[in-house]
């Protein structure tokens, strides 16, 4: 189960700064292009709240990387909680130019993340191409959903993030910002 948590930030300067002042470890920078694969008709996958992400990723530190990943609906509607199911690939585009001569389309969404990690949280500080720049807080060995709230909680008040979480995915808020809603 992944249990996350997003915010959109004016500066993710001020949150990196903030972030190395409470001690938090830097492991990497990488570009990740995530081909989202549309399985209609066979599959409605957007009216379901799941999705098929193809993800090629490159960082400053690992070389490139493809994977194929399913995300179950959302546990809960107000929460980013969902079951997901990774698999690597060696030949990412090879497996996108199946899909795509299947007859299914797909959205291409392209971020720059850099990725911290303190104590048991793993963070994310994302500049996603066309939708705008956010952290993403992981929580690793949460067990219940009020644990990840009240760690989400504590992380919010340590790096000072005002307002609420967004539980739509990039590719809901990319589809949005294109009229695809």
């Amino acid at each position: 189960m992944e249990y996350e948590a997003k915010f959109r930030v004016s500066s993710l300067d001020d949150v990196e700064r903030s972030l190395r002042s409470l001690g938090a470890v830097f492991e990497e920078e990488v570009f990740e292009e995530d081909h989202y694969i549309d399985l209609h008709p066979c599959v409605k996958l957007r009216e379901r709240d799941e999705a098929l992400r193809v993800r090629i990723s490159k960082g400053n530190r690992t070389s490139q990387r493809g994977e194929l990943t399913y995300k179950g609906p959302k546990i809960r509607k107000n929460l980013k909680i969902r079951e997901e199911l990774t698999v690597e690939v060696s030949d990412p585009y090879t497996l996108i130019e199946i899909f795509k001569r299947l007859g299914f389309k797909e959205y291409v969404l392209r971020k720059h993340r850099r990725i911290y990690r303190l104590a048991n949280y793993k963070i994310f500080l994302d500049r996603v191409e066309g939708v705008g720049s956010f952290i993403e807080i992981e929580v690793e060995g949460v067990k219940t959903t009020d644990e990840f709230i009240e760690y989400i909680k504590k992380f919010k008040s340590l790096i000072c993030i005002t307002g609420d979480h967004i539980v739509k995915s990039y590719l809901e808020m990319w589809l949005e910002e294109r009229g695809y809603a």
